[in-house]
């Protein structure tokens, strides 16, 4: 997964980015890859909507709430994915690493939904996303996507992909409020919204180390 070549110098860097074939190559794998791990996310949720799951006693959820807050962690969670892919996609390189650790973190959270079935809280008020809500073939909506927490962890993503300073800030501040909210409204357990970071984080580490390992190789 090396796109080092790819100068990065703004949208018009695009041009010399498809006239490189390994970086089309590249690109062209990673949204395949990216559109299998989604659709096999979907599996597993759909999976564990049909099987029983543990409830937990959330500390956080017998002090507060629920709180309904479904718009506010909508439209910061779109805003944010909108304003984070228009900054990324400048820099080829950059959108190429970030689509990669999505589709890392995709895969972890699929594998954790099915290591770690849960039940939803018996006080959740679903988020019910206008755009990203996965619902069953009978119409039902499955709640018991739990751990961990996909809005979660997407904002922190962001937040360690980006490069300006003042973006970094608006996307911890915007993951601080996400993990927070999904654990007010009872959507998910606190422990839930805890291990996202960490998830997000070893998904980018991991391409990180990929790309160096592979232009190390390269050099050679």
């Amino acid at each position: 997964m090396d796109c080092q070549t790819v100068t990065p110098t703004g949208f018009h860097s695009w041009r010399t980015a498809y006239r490189q074939r390994r970086f089309v190559v590249e690109i062209l794998l990673t949204l395949l890859v990216l559109t299998v791990s989604v659709w096999f996310c979907m599996a597993v949720m759909r999976y564990g909507h049909t099987r029983p799951g543990t409830t937990l006693n959330d500390p956080i959820h017998a002090l507060i709430g629920p709180v309904n807050l479904r718009w506010p962690v909508f439209l910061v969670l779109w805003s944010s994915l909108i304003i984070g892919f228009y900054n990324l996609a400048k820099t080829p390189a950059h959108l190429l690493r970030w689509l990669q650790a999505a589709a890392v973190l995709t895969v972890f959270r699929a594998l954790a939904l099915y290591l770690v079935p849960l039940a939803p809280p018996p006080t959740i008020i679903p988020l019910a996303d206008p755009i990203a809500t996965l619902r069953t073939g009978t119409g039902d909506l499955i709640t018991n996507d739990l751990f961990f927490s996909g809005h979660t962890a997407a904002m922190f993503l962001l937040f360690l992909a980006m490069e300006s300073t003042r973006l970094r800030w608006f996307f911890l501040a915007g993951f601080v409020f996400i993990g927070t909210a999904v654990v007010i409204q009872h959507v998910h357990y606190c422990g839930d919204a805890f291990a996202a970071p960490f998830f997000a984080y070893g998904s980018w580490r991991r391409v990180l180390f990929i790309h160096r390992k592979m232009e190390k190789n390269i050099s050679h």
